[in-house]
């Protein structure tokens, strides 16, 4: 399942290279695209996997209690 993930991904990469490659600020778009798509791989592949993500809550908690704790 994990290798069918990565090659839907690829896929996508590779129909959308070519039109991101005709934007005007290439390196922008790059960037941000990119980003969202390794997002959206990583979240996918949690579930693949059958990992729940890490509630933002328990993150933010983490970090109050570290700067509460100096």
């Amino acid at each position: 399942m994990v290798v069918a993930l990565i090659g839907v991904f690829l896929l996508v990469i590779i129909i959308d290279i070519s039109g991101l490659m005709k934007t005007n600020q290439r390196l922008k778009t790059m960037i941000v695209y990119f980003t969202l798509l390794t997002l959206g791989f990583i979240i996918s592949l949690l579930q693949v996997i059958d990992k729940k993500p890490v509630s933002p809550s328990i993150i933010i908690e983490k970090i109050v209690k570290y700067f509460i704790a100096r």
